[in-house]
């Protein structure tokens, strides 16, 4: 029985079925042919009324609601019909039959509730409807321009408007004007043509409209070519041109809302950034400027969700249009599958039960031969009824042709390619080259990969001519070999997939042609191999997938066959493998405290390499060898081992073997070819380049486990001692482990003297304890601490501490670092935190002494404790043996003098003295800087004292008090004498010496500076004696003894500056007087009025000062002194200028009263005595000549007689 027998007879298979569904098909009868083959499955119906939902949502609400529409889907699975007969059924000019489309979509749907919805919203929101095919509109300036642009030029060219900008510039003026039948009038009488049938015609256009605008707009086109020159801008902004659009369409048809729907739009911006950025600008403009009545219907192969299936076919950049497009609708690639079976591979009943029989018999091993390996897109099982329903083709042949139909259409834009349902009935029929309709074949023929290819092929020729090329080549190399041409076709589809792994068992299964055939895999091997070894064919292997290499990559694996191997290279590959199997390195516990880790090193011939960890005391040392030579190697390593200079040395030897040498070879291939191509521009080197990397780095993971086989039947070598590595585990890291802790035991094996891990903190709080009888456990977890007779003590015959002492009396003074390095390797492994807490003990029981910034610590105290702190701050810290303590009678003469100054008694024992001083002597160093600070201030001798004893006193406390005995218990104390010295003077001050000096101070430094003249004068001179014996005194550096003597001084010269102050005030007051007689003798005087006069007076008696008759009122009349003196000559001036001004404006007055009365003669007798004996009467005398001359200046004649009395 043929396989055409098997189908159901009322479907004509060889009915037409269109290519492609396009929105530029409008005709009425090709839109009924295919609304009438549309096939609603249940979940495409489910999604137009999820969409219809939506937009009837959007339209109540209006306003910025949501208006994007995102419908994904594999090429030809239905997106294009899906969003073209939804459109349409929102256009009301679209009918067929005389019905609207509406109701021919609502024929196809099956539920009643998405029939009444499509009617309710199509009905009441009927829309204009824009279709844009952007895969095959062929507008103006359409190529690659961002989609506002070409839709832009969609709605000029769907509103009857030419699809030049200019042009349909001016033809929209001109409809606005009302004069657009002028237009078309003038374009027939002067031309003689039709608007229509040339407005989209550039040389007509060029030639006519230029004259046109002239004519009718004389007034903006000043000339015939002012058109052809304007340059400005129609629409400068994104936004104007959206509202430019909505502008047209309004316009001419006189609906509010509007529906764009573009087809292939996500095939069409691709990853490009431009475009997709242009695509948000302009939904979110159709949102704002649209207000909710404007809707944008895109459709893509792609999704908007990352963890869609469809995802693999997106770029990064596309995602950023989620928000933009909220609304997404996602066609199923299950549904092709229903369709084809609906519309073509629909089985009569018996072909049903044909098929059934022979599915009951062969269905199992069908499902085992065919079976793919990581299917990830693809539907590989089926029952009886789906093998049935889609016989000749099985499930996973659909979803390779709409991933197939997917990649063909991202690689040549969709032009060209056929529909699923449409390569369909070409495979069931085509019979070109010689070729078996399938229809013709006997039932049980299987469609393969083979099948797709052959009928694809033209289209793979188009979008991936390398590939074709390469199958070509096969056919020429292999021209007898049927099998071989079948390998090449299905692994060229597999490898265009991208999304299938190419291996053997793949090709094999997609290859299977018949039901109740046997697998070919072993068949298809064979001749994989053949193919791959075949120079001329450029067939391989690439990341673990077969494949066709370009002439390029061809060229390449030539070279990377040619590579030369270097040692070197290959020799660092072997060990970043041999490190990396080892990571982390083996490392054990030694006693619950010590961490043990191996470095590892390789020998390798004469070449010894250190790996990592090269400061690690243990040193794991791996040589490989031929198996013939391993036991002359370990018995070799056996004696090396037990030499001194390998104490610390494990030997791992394992038996090298071939596969491991040419693993190395290739990972060294991949490295290389794919460093010499990396940077090479072209985009199939450089997935070649990363596949060479990711096999380099799956081989280096295989050679590191057949690094670890190898090792595992070798054997460890240590201190003469073998052991084999299996015995220990069968994993070698692990045996590693394990070998490695019975290593550490004797390397370290002194470390169980102090074997704990102390805390950080743990030496600070041994030591601020203080006092040994409040130590505990947890402070000393080395039992450091004894009690002997009630008393307790260092327990100095510690092993630890007896090792610590040992290595000082060897060495002299260490520093901590030292100490450190030496403690904490083999064979002692001591952490530093626990050796910093046993140098502690050995300072608490007196043993030792620290060096601490140049001085000897020898005593527990916050020296101590800074020193030993962390491990940074004890690694410059000397510590030697204590050699010498003070005698008894340093001791004693220390208490002795620490009691008296003090004030309490001191025992005479170096501990108790070194804690008193340290404790005691910062509050007395403080006392003496406030005693250093007032002897600086007041010039007092002795400051040097201070000083000297202030810095022994910091360099006791330096050594936490560890001096003090030495300090105060010599014969000579210099820090003794300086702090009672010191004390004597504190006490003195303290007891009003420091008032009387600063006083005394301040008169000598006043009296000094005050003027040499006057009562001044006279102060300084009386006080020269007795300032001059202050002088002494003060000089003196017993000074604090003689305050009885300063407080007499400073007595004396308060009385002294008191009389002084008194007198000078009183002088002052006389001079003022003196001045009011002085003003009765100036004849200007008499000018003013009593009252100004008595004012002038007041103010003379305001410069009378009363103050304190003390030092300060002293130097303010001193001060008034001036101010006296100088306001008296500014008055006394003043009365003469304003009284002579006065005196010539009367005389002046008088003179001119005299002259009009005719009187110029002035005659006048003065009385003069004939004896003066008072300055008094010459001032009178002097007086009344003065007045004599001034009256003299208003007469042109003057007679004046002098009359002598007796």
């Amino acid at each position: 029985m043929d396989i055409k027998s098997l189908f159901d007879p009322s479907k004509n298979i060889h009915r037409t079925i269109e290519k492609v569904i396009t929105y530029s098909a409008s005709q009425e009868h090709r839109l009924k042919s295919e609304i009438s083959e549309y096939v609603v499955t249940n979940s495409i119906e489910e999604q137009f009324e999820a969409l219809l939902g939506k937009m009837q949502l959007g339209m109540e609400v209006g306003g910025e609601n949501e208006v994007g529409v995102w419908v994904s889907g594999f090429y030809g699975s239905g997106k294009s019909s899906f969003t073209k007969y939804l459109g349409l059924s929102f256009d009301q000019n679209t009918e067929l039959d005389g019905s609207p489309f509406r109701k021919h979509l609502q024929d196809r749907l099956t539920k009643s509730t998405t029939r009444s919805l499509l009617s309710t919203i199509t009905t009441r929101y009927p829309a204009s409807v824009v279709l844009l095919d952007l895969a095959s509109e062929q507008l103006a300036g359409a190529t690659m321009e961002e989609i506002s642009t070409v839709l832009y030029y969609k709605v000029l060219q769907w509103a009857g408007y030419s699809r030049n900008l200019k042009i349909a510039a001016l033809e929209r003026k001109i409809k606005k004007d009302g004069r657009y039948q002028e237009f078309l009038d003038i374009i027939k009488g002067d031309y003689d043509v039709e608007w229509a049938d040339y407005q989209n015609d550039e040389l007509i256009v060029d030639t006519i409209i230029p004259e046109i605008a002239h004519q009718m707009y004389p007034n903006i086109f000043k000339e015939n070519s002012s058109f052809s020159t304007e340059t400005s801008e129609f629409i400068r902004f994104e936004n104007e041109r959206v509202q430019e659009m909505i502008d047209i369409i309004r316009e001419t048809s006189d609906k509010e809302y509007i529906i764009f729907v573009v087809d292939e739009v996500g095939q069409y911006v691709g990853s490009r950034k431009n475009l997709i950025t242009n695509l948000q600008g302009l939904a979110e403009n159709l949102k704002q400027i649209g207000d909710g009545k404007v809707w944008f219907i895109g459709t893509a192969q792609q999704t908007l969700t990352e963890d869609n299936a469809h995802a693999a076919l997106n770029s990064p950049e596309l995602y950023k249009l989620k928000d933009r497009f909220p609304i997404q609708i996602d066609l199923k690639s299950t549904d092709i599958k229903e369709i084809c079976y609906r519309r073509l591979l629909g089985k009569s009943s018996t072909g049903e039960s044909e098929l059934g029989a022979l599915f009951d018999k062969h269905g199992q091993a069908l499902r085992h031969n065919i079976k793919l390996q990581d299917a990830k897109y693809y539907d590989v099982d089926f029952d009886k009824e789906t093998f049935i329903n889609l016989y000749p083709f099985l499930p996973a042949h659909f979803a390779i042709l709409l991933h197939l139909l997917g990649a063909l259409a991202k690689s040549t834009g969709g032009i060209g390619l056929r529909s699923a349902i449409k390569v369909i009935q070409d495979i069931l029929l085509d019979s070109s080259d010689g070729r078996v309709c399938v229809v013709d074949q006997q039932m049980g023929w299987l469609a393969t990969t083979i099948t797709l290819y052959d009928t694809l092929e033209k289209d793979i020729q188009r979008a991936f001519s390398h590939i074709h090329q390469a199958v070509g080549k096969v056919f020429i190399r292999f021209p007898d070999s049927v099998l071989h041409q079948d390998i090449a076709k299905t692994v060229a589809v597999l490898q265009i997939l991208g999304n299938l792994p190419v291996t053997i068992q793949n090709v094999a299964s997609l290859m299977h042609a018949s039901v109740d055939a046997d697998s070919q895999i072993d068949q298809v091997e064979k001749a994989v191999n053949e193919l791959i070894n075949d120079s001329l064919v450029p067939f391989g292997e690439q990341d673990n997938n077969l494949c066709f290499f370009s002439e390029k990559l061809n060229d390449i694996e030539q070279e990377r066959s040619q590579i030369p191997l270097r040692t070197n290279d290959t020799r660092r590959i072997f060990n970043e493998a041999l490190k990396a199997a080892f990571s982390p390195l083996p490392s054990t516990r030694l006693n619950d405290s010590l961490s043990v880790r191996t470095g590892l090193k390789v020998q390798d011939s004469a070449v010894l390499s250190s790996l990592t960890g090269d400061k690690d005391t243990i040193q794991t040392i791996i040589e490989f060898v031929e198996p013939s030579d391993y036991e002359t190697v370990r018995t070799r390593l056996i004696d090396d081992s037990r030499h001194r200079s390998s104490q610390y040395i494990i030997y791992l030897l394992g038996r090298i073997h071939s596969e491991i040498g040419d693993k190395v070879k290739e990972i060294y291939k991949c490295k290389e070819i794919a460093q010499r191509h990396r940077n090479d521009p072209d985009q199939s080197v450089k997935e070649y380049c990363i596949s060479q990397s990711d096999r380099a780095n799956k081989l280096i993971i295989e050679l590191q486990h057949q690094i670890k086989r190898s090792l595992n039947q070798g054997s460890f070598i240590f201190k003469g001692h073998p052991t084999s590595v299996d015995s220990l585990h069968q994993d070698v890291v692990d045996a590693s482990k394990k070998h490695l802790a019975g290593v550490a035991a004797q390397v370290y094996d002194r470390n169980k003297e102090a074997s704990v891990r102390a805390e950080t903190s743990l030496a600070e709080k041994f030591l601020k304890t203080g006092n040994l009888s409040a130590i505990t456990n947890s402070i000393d977890p080395l039992g450091l601490v004894q009690v002997v007779g009630g008393t307790p003590n260092i327990k100095s015959d510690h092993l630890a501490l007896v090792s610590i002492r040992d290595y000082i009396d060897k060495n002299g003074t260490v520093d901590g670092k030292r100490l450190m390095e030496h403690f904490t390797g083999a064979p002692f492994g001591w952490s530093q935190d626990t050796l910093r807490y046993l140098i502690a003990a050995l300072l608490v029981a007196g043993e030792i002494k620290l060096k601490v910034s140049g001085h000897d610590v020898t005593v527990n105290g916050q020296q101590a404790i800074d020193a030993l702190k962390t491990n940074n701050t004890f690694k410059p810290i000397g510590v030697s043996l204590r050699d010498e303590r003070p005698s008894m009678e340093i001791l004693a003469r220390a208490a002795k003098r620490l009691t008296t100054i003090l004030g309490e008694n001191i025992i005479p024992l170096e501990d108790v003295i070194c804690k008193a001083a340290a404790t005691s002597f910062p509050t007395i160093q403080h006392k003496i800087g406030s005693i250093s600070e007032k002897m600086a201030t007041y010039g007092l001798p002795g400051k040097n004292n201070i000083v000297q004893l202030n810095q022994e006193i910091a360099d006791v406390l330096l050594t936490d008090g560890s001096d003090a005995p030495q300090r105060l218990g010599g014969e000579k104390s210099s820090l003794y004498e300086n702090l009672i010295r010191a004390d004597e003077i504190k006490k003195a001050l303290g007891s009003g010496l420091e008032k009387t000096l600063k006083e005394l101070l301040e008169h000598r430094k006043e009296i000094e500076k005050l003027p040499n003249s006057g009562v001044p004068g006279s102060l300084k001179k009386e006080s020269e004696d007795e300032l001059s014996v202050l002088k002494d005194k003060l000089s003196k550096e017993d000074f604090y003894k003689h305050t009885a003597d300063f407080n007499t001084a400073l007595t004396s010269l308060q009385a002294k500056t008191k009389n002084a102050a008194l007198s000078l005030m009183e002088n002052q007051r006389q001079n003022i007087k003196n001045v009011e007689q002085d003003l009765l003798r100036i004849p200007a005087w008499a000018e003013f009025t009593k009252e100004e006069q008595d004012n002038v007076l007041e103010g003379l008696d305001d410069l009378i000062q009363e103050v304190e008759p003390d030092l300060n009122g002293l130097n303010q009349l001193i001060n008034q002194e001036f101010d006296i003196h100088s306001n008296i000559e500014d008055l006394k001036k003043k009365i003469l200028k304003d009284g002579n001004e006065r005196k010539n404006r009367r005389f002046e007055k008088v003179k001119k009263k005299k002259e009009g009365e005719g009187k110029t003669k002035f005659s006048k007798t003065i009385p003069v005595p004939s004896t003066l004996s008072k300055p008094r009467q010459v001032d009178e005398l002097i007086s009344c000549f003065q007045e004599l001359k001034e009256e003299l200046a208003l007469y042109k004649e003057i007679e004046v007689s002098i009359k002598i009395q007796d």
